[in-house]
């Protein structure tokens, strides 16, 4: 069986359900397809997640453009009114405001498992085609389409295919893009709890000796943690029983909310920075971590890859009537859009993440020079936190 449709998206994550939700309202035919053997289970009573994201303004109204972000139970969005940044020595954090910039809010916490849901009742709403439970087997590029073949026996025919598949993406690796890669030989140890004290819609965050440390607001008196820290310690703390977790956790944290009480134990992730050499090939397009992958201390990597599918979706919209979507020309135009974006977060996340990481007396003494000269200047903040709305 052949599909001839404009587009085909591998990857159902958020990245690769958005771009397909955004390519459809251009009034392209667009197919989705997964390695997943089933879409998000629809059950609305269970608890917390422990992967959540911290979505930008600017991202939120995008997916409210996509008829997403109204899908989302507003029970479970908490809005981050301002945020708290400790440096390893500081005595006084650096503060953003969102009303120093005139923003109701500095972006929204929310877990992933809500925004699939959403998605993925937006793709059925729309009628996607969706083929679950894919094997990709071949991808080959020809003059006027492109052609990947499932080990189901089914045949794709796209004039564009979008690579949305994670950082380890078999559809880059079988264009044969290579990537440029660091391991930071760490891990992200997440877990949610239950505070004693109102967190006040505070996201705070620790630039610790051991790592990185944030506590990022959930409605009610609740807050997820991600912890940046070295293999060792990730190994420790994810043996640690729930009330010791609670304990150790709330130490780290000068007991800025009181006690805690677990309430989704600790899991872990590997850490890495990831860049593709190149975004596009001729009817190819890298969208999310198939793209590039940062570290989490600015919690921008879901939104990047959202702003991979604004620019993809706004250059294919820009085409002259003649312009084939899967013309290279085209998709360089895309490449170039989001070359800044991606060097910009990449230096940033990797340059505070090794400013932290040295133990130099000098260093330290700089660095923390540095957030206290920024909390100073106006102008400075208010760039930073344009930025980070976007």
């Amino acid at each position: 069986m052949t599909s001839l449709s404009d587009v085909i998206v591998v990857g159902g994550g958020l990245v690769g359900t958005s771009c397909a939700l955004a390519l459809a309202q251009q009034s392209l035919q667009v197919s989705l397809i997964d390695s997943k053997s089933a879409s998000v289970n629809d059950d609305l009573n269970r608890g917390w997640d422990n992967r959540i994201y911290a979505i930008s303004p600017g991202n939120a109204a995008w997916l409210e453009s996509l008829g997403v972000w109204d899908r989302v139970d507003r029970a479970r969005i908490c809005p981050i009114e301002n945020m708290q940044i400790w440096g390893d020595v500081a005595e006084k954090p650096l503060e953003f405001k969102s009303y120093e910039a005139n923003a109701k809010n500095l972006g929204y916490i929310v877990e992933n498992r809500q925004l699939e849901l959403a998605l993925w009742a937006a793709l059925r709403s729309r009628g996607i085609e969706v083929l679950m439970a894919a094997e990709c087997t071949s991808f080959r590029v020809g003059r006027d389409r492109a052609t990947l073949e499932v080990a189901d026996g089914r045949c794709f025919k796209p004039k564009l295919a979008v690579a949305a598949d994670g950082a380890n993406s078999w559809l880059r690796s079988e264009a044969g893009i290579p990537v440029q890669s660091h391991d930071y030989q760490q891990m992200g140890v997440v877990a949610n709890f239950e505070t004693e004290l109102a967190h006040q819609q505070i996201a705070r965050q620790w630039f610790r000796e051991d790592g990185v440390l944030a506590w990022l607001p959930l409605p009610g008196k609740r807050i997820s943690m991600v912890w940046s820290t070295s293999n060792d310690k990730a190994r420790q703390l994810l043996q640690l029983d729930e009330n010791a977790l609670a304990i150790e956790v709330a130490e780290a944290g000068a007991h800025s909310l009181g006690k805690l009480k677990t309430i989704t134990g600790a899991v872990a992730f590997p850490l890495a920075m990831q860049v593709a050499h190149h975004l596009v090939q001729p009817r190819l397009a890298l969208v999310g971590d198939a793209a590039h992958q940062i570290h989490p201390l600015a919690g921008q990597g879901v939104n990047l890859g959202f702003r991979d599918v604004m620019a993809l979706t706004a250059t294919l919209a820009q085409r002259n009537v003649y312009q084939d979507i899967g013309d290279f020309v085209l998709l360089r135009q895309y490449e170039r859009l989001r070359k800044t974006d991606m060097l910009a977060m990449r230096y940033l996340t990797h340059g505070l993440y090794t400013l932290f990481e040295n133990d130099h007396a000098m260093i330290k003494k700089v660095r923390n020079w540095g957030l206290s000269l920024t909390n100073s200047q106006a102008g400075l903040k208010s760039y930073l936190m344009k930025r980070a709305l976007a």
